[in-house]
């Protein structure tokens, strides 16, 4: 058998057509996976799954660590897409990256399984509050259980609040960098404590956390199409599961009186079809449920006549339904890269700069499962609430109640990433990146990431007709300059450095490491950086930034130079960063956040759950306001996006709307 892929069982659009099934499942993602792999668990049923990418299960997107790869998009199924230009952030346009093919985004995402605190969960069912959101049947102890069925843990295999036979196997990965004691010792000085499980209810709401990575005993990645859909799964189940793939979901068919959906209108996607576009109608004898993700499950609603009825009329789309909240409130995670430049072995640089390094790692990934391609970008975060921070020291406050993880009023507003390579170039293309001051050089990041405090953003149709178009994507910001969310960001800045400098000139790091890219630094050099990123694509004329006065001299910036190993002297080198957390101005914050801010792919809620269909587009069951037979569920249906990375909440999503779908139909 060829060890770069294998046969997988699955359907073309030709085979589908006519056909009738039980349930249609729009959509082979995260949640698509599972919801079908646990619908078709019914022999009695027939489920069909419709999947807009190709299968693509080979070596290289197995292999955790080159899996996370947005640039090489034929080995990730990677799409590109383009927010509007911001004007709040000097006009740019952030890159906002999805995946096309089975398994979806978890084939390409950081394998990260984490929850969020109790307290995230207990808002949204919590009534009586400012921030409650009354969704009853959706506090702790209704999602907990669907937590512990998704996963089998086992780094924690004796904890009971911990799952133990679902398809999703997490672990701890062994660290891999000698900066993780040092980074846990700056935390313990500010008063974080170092917590060995972030998914423990109990454990505290803020802290310095090990996090559980969705990889295999054989050190491969768990994507969701691996988890839940095997090869296995799909050949004992072929009689009543049928995987579509290359196919679009074009537009859902509705009865005439526009009471349910008949069936689903589906396009050929595949190379052979390209010149001859081919449209088929599979009908729906009991569901079609929509898991599309934050993009594409609204954009099929609007498509379908769903949707706010005077964008619908703008497009020419006759409104069926009106339903003010389709694509609206949506929702991200924020982040801006404050940057160490560290020795070479304390990043994933190493790869680049030594490849018989590179070749030896790849070698014991493929032969012993093992070693440092089998380790996901991130092992470790911190997580924090910064109103518990005093404004004077940047310590934990004494004396409060900020730790306990049951009280909504101690979900972390932040999240810093500790990512052992540049994330200020994450998406650049090789060519871009090689001329980028920041090629070459050995970063570790404190990717600060705000999981909180974004304003509502919106999506709206740029095309009436083809859904293979890229929707008009308005991104979620800070709202107005100098309001409550511009300074959380500046309190998790200020943050970030504060530990930056802990770990430089306290921790007893024992290597060379200096701040480079942070607020204060020289805007002339940074923008250096960021305009080569996506500048071509801009379809705005940006002015470049003023130089900063305040630099330093390249003089100092060769005595400070922490490694002399890589070939940096053909690149102007970044100087390092002079402000501290206290002395950085509030305007240098901004000036750098709106220059490097970027999305980290978490994106939520267009399609949010309410209790009415003014304030959200399904109910608590998962079903569309006004239709009996169509379900959304994905992160898109997430009331409020979760003080976590997304994919645990959006497999309990998943898992829920199987049980919903079961119970209805008993």
């Amino acid at each position: 058998m060829w060890p770069f892929s294998y046969a997988y069982p699955e359907s073309h659009v030709a085979d589908i057509g006519g056909q009738t099934y039980d349930y249609i499942v729009v959509g082979g993602g995260t949640a698509g996976c599972a919801l079908a792999a646990r619908l078709s668990e019914d022999p009695d049923v027939s489920v069909l799954l419709i999947e807009r990418g190709a299968t693509k299960d080979h070596l290289l997107s197995r292999i955790p660590l080159l899996s996370q790869n947005f640039v090489f998009k034929w080995t990730t199924g990677v799409t590109d897409r383009f927010s509007e230009p911001i004007e709040a952030y000097n006009g740019r346009r952030l890159v906002l990256v999805s995946a096309d093919g089975l398994g979806g985004t978890s084939r390409v995402n950081g394998m990260l399984l984490t929850r969020g605190i109790p307290g995230g969960y207990e808002e949204w069912a919590e009534t009586g509050t400012s921030n409650g959101l009354g969704l009853k049947g959706w506090g702790w102890k209704d999602v907990e259980p669907y937590f512990l069925k998704m996963e089998t843990t086992v780094s924690h295999a004796d904890k009971n609040y911990r799952g133990h036979k679902g398809p999703m196997s997490v672990r701890q990965v062994p660290l891999s960098y000698e900066f993780f004691p040092f980074i846990a010792k700056a935390c313990e000085a500010i008063g974080l404590p170092v917590e060995d499980d972030c998914n423990a209810p109990e454990a505290s709401a803020q802290g310095y956390f090990r996090l559980d990575v969705a990889v295999n005993a054989d050190g491969t990645r768990l994507s969701t199409n691996r988890a839940y859909l095997s090869n296995e799964v799909v050949l004992a189940r072929r009689g009543r599961l049928t995987i579509c793939t290359e196919a679009i979901a074009a537009k859902l068919q509705l009865s005439d009186d526009g009471s349910r959906v008949t069936g689903v209108h589906v396009q050929d996607m595949s190379a052979a079809a390209k010149n001859k576009p081919r449209s088929v109608l599979a009908d729906a004898r009991r569901e079609v449920i929509i898991c599309g993700g934050a993009f594409r499950s609204p954009q099929l609603l609007m498509l379908s006549g769903i949707g706010p009825r005077d964008h619908l009329k703008s497009m020419d789309i006759p409104c069926v339904h009106d339903l003010p909240a389709v694509g609206k409130h949506l929702a991200d995670h924020m982040a801006i890269p404050i940057m160490i430049d560290v020795p070479v072995r304390e990043t994933a640089q190493r790869l680049m700069e030594e490849p018989w390094f590179g070749l030896r790692t790849f070698l014991q990934h493929v032969l012993f499962g093992n070693g440092f391609m089998s380790k996901p970008t991130t092992e470790v975060s911190i997580f924090a609430r910064t109103s518990s921070l005093d404004p004077e020291t940047y310590n934990v406050k004494k004396g409060e109640d900020c730790m306990n993880a049951s009280l909504p009023a101690n979900i972390p507003d932040v999240e810093i990433m500790l990512n052992s390579c540049n994330c200020i170039n994450l998406t650049s293309p090789p060519e871009e990146y090689a001329k980028s001051p920041t090629s070459g050089r050995a970063y570790l990041s404190f990717y600060t990431t705000l999981i909180q405090a974004c304003v509502d953003g919106r999506m709206e149709l740029a095309s009436a007709t083809d859904p293979t178009a890229h929707t008009r994507i308005f991104y979620p910001t800070l709202g107005p300059d100098n309001g409550p969310n511009w300074q959380v960001m500046r309190r998790s800045v200020r943050l970030a450095m504060r530990l930056a400098e802990e770990l430089i000139e306290k921790s007893g790091y024992p290597y060379p490491a200096a701040l480079t890219f942070a607020p204060g630094m020289s805007m002339e050099t940074l923008s250096k950086v960021t305009r080569g990123r996506v500048g071509e694509r801009l379809p705005v004329p940006v002015p470049a930034p003023a130089a900063d006065p305040g630099t330093v001299t390249q003089e100092a910036v060769a005595a400070a130079a922490p490694t002399k190993s890589r070939a940096t002297e053909v690149k102007e080198v970044p100087p390092p960063v002079t402000k501290t957390w206290k002395t950085v101005t509030d305007e240098e914050i901004d000036a750098y956040m709106r220059e490097t801010c970027q999305s980290s792919l978490h994106f939520t809620s267009s399609c949010r759950m309410a209790n009415s269909s003014e304030d959200g587009v399904v109910d608590t069951r998962l079903r569309v306001f006004g239709l009996s037979n169509l379900r959304i569920a994905d992160a898109s249906v997430l009331p409020k996006i979760p003080s976590a990375h997304t994919m645990a909440a959006t497999l309990m999503v998943a898992e829920r709307c199987a049980d919903f779908v079961k119970e209805d139909w008993k």
